[in-house]
């Protein structure tokens, strides 16, 4: 998940699990790479395991890829203060790009697989790293200085001349400039006739320069042939447009279905006359007058509809971390799930092998395709709901939906990712400490939810 987070609580926990007699996880705190960058020292959180270079993976790249790793010395520590770290050497450096390093099992030639090694934690299997980080760079941002050449002085014209007064204004002043003897300023004379004339034919020409420079771009032109003739230029055919759309929320209290031509919204409701915030019959509408109100149907549904309570709201997961948030343009995320039961399956009912732990049913019914709302709830700062920013609320569209255990607590999760065309627009706050003095800690800055459907501006209606 690209979360970043301020506090990483997680990191001391898997520390500790090497000491307290716990889940004994693993993982990876940082890396070193040497200057002949042949040598990669991998610092652990904790004790080692032993690992050779079959354990070793490295992917990435752009111009060298395919890096092995040739050589592994896992270096015990003595004193239980210290962390053991091991001294990997790989065949050849890499280039400028970032490489990824993760432990794995070996396969069955002994080459490195994509099965995580055994024992770490899912948070800390691997590290991100550069080749070239202690490289200077060739590049230079400074610009020479240049002196431009002296260019003769310009007239001084009025730019904000753009109508006939101002046009016959101008002229005049620059006569005035360049032959002072003439001072006729009756209408009957003819250099009062020729400036008029002048002016008249800028006034003109002036009005056409302003349309044609309007209608010359895209984001400035107004009519709708101009448009339609930019779009062509890039073999796009400008579409002749839909109703008002937006994303309904719908909170439920218990599983239901519903058939999408059974029911529509409507909004801007009179509250004297019909009760809002309930559902309504199409029956108690018809004496209403139709510009009283606001129709939207659900679009593009066929099958029915299925709402569930829990997904109302959906905590995000931060793996034990404080201070949280998903960045802009994240396209992942960990939600918080639960067992449908509090206690485990009976273990009569499962085979009484270590290999096949009982299955538990869990909670949330998120699946690819589904539509997921990201929603600021309280204020970061205060803890307030009224400080909630309102533009941090996103809808994307789910591409892949993977349930996870954590094995540090065993709680159940959801690692839902979604299209780089959805990607957050905004850092999305996830948990933050309000302002003092109260500097309380609040852990659901923002939320999930599931239970929307797009709805269209406008009544369905059959032809009779």
């Amino acid at each position: 998940m690209t979360v970043t987070c301020k506090d990483e609580q997680r990191r001391h926990a898997v520390r500790a699990t090497n000491t307290d007699g716990g889940a004994h996880l693993n993982g990876l705190d940082y890396l070193e790479v040497s200057d002949d960058q042949r040598t990669l020292t991998l610092y652990f959180l904790g004790r080692a395991p032993e690992i050779t270079a079959a354990n070793v993976r490295i992917d990435g790249g752009r111009r060298i890829t395919g890096i092995r790793a040739v050589d592994v010395r896992v270096v015990y520590q003595e004193d239980p203060e210290l962390d053991d770290y091991a001294v990997v050497r790989v065949d050849r450096p890499g280039d400028f790009s970032t490489y990824t390093l993760r432990l794995v099992e070996p396969d069955a030639h002994g080459h490195p697989s994509d099965r995580p090694l055994a024992g770490f934690d899912q948070r800390y299997n691997a590290l991100t790293f550069s080749f070239k980080v202690n490289c200077p760079a060739e590049l230079d941002c400074k610009q020479e200085q240049s002196c431009p050449p002296d260019l003769p002085a310009t007239p001084e014209f009025s730019y904000l001349a753009k109508d006939y007064a101002s046009f016959r204004r101008l002229i005049l002043d620059r006569l005035a400039l360049t032959m002072p003897a003439w001072t006729e300023r009756h209408i009957p004379d003819v250099g009062i006739a020729l400036v008029e004339l002048l002016a008249y034919a800028a006034d003109h020409l002036s009005y056409y320069q302003d349309a044609v420079a309007t209608e010359a771009y895209l984001d400035t032109a107004r009519r709708r042939v101009s448009v339609r003739r930019h779009v062509r230029l890039v073999d796009y055919r400008l579409h002749e447009g839909t109703n008002a759309r937006t994303w309904a929320f719908i909170e439920t209290d218990a599983p239901v279905e519903l058939d999408p031509a059974d029911f529509f919204f409507v909004t801007r409701l009179d509250e004297a006359s019909v009760p809002s915030g309930r559902p309504l019959h199409a029956e108690a509408l018809r004496d209403l007058p139709p510009a009283a109100y606001e129709v939207f149907a659900p679009l593009g549904y066929a099958a029915p509809v299925a709402l569930y309570p829990q997904h109302n709201r959906i905590e995000l997961y931060t793996w034990g971390d404080r201070e949280c948030c998903l960045p802009a343009g994240a396209t992942s995320a960990t939600l918080r799930d639960a067992w449908a039961l509090a206690d485990p399956a009976d273990p009569s009912d499962t085979p009484d092998t270590p290999d096949t732990p009982p299955e538990r049913e869990r909670m949330l019914r998120l699946k690819a395709g589904d539509l997921l709302l990201f929603e600021e709830v309280i204020g970061p700062r205060t803890g307030n709901p009224a400080d909630a920013d309102p533009t941090h609320r996103h809808v994307v569209r789910l591409t892949s939906v993977e349930p996870v255990v954590d094995a540090l607590d065993d709680t159940p999760l959801l690692e839902v990712s979604w299209a780089p065309e959805d990607a957050l627009p905004f850092p999305l706050c996830i948990s933050a400490t309000t302002d003092p003095p109260a500097c309380a800690y609040n852990d659901a800055v923002s939320v999930a939810r599931g239970n929307l459907l797009l709805v269209d501006h406008g009544r369905f209606v059959e032809d009779s």
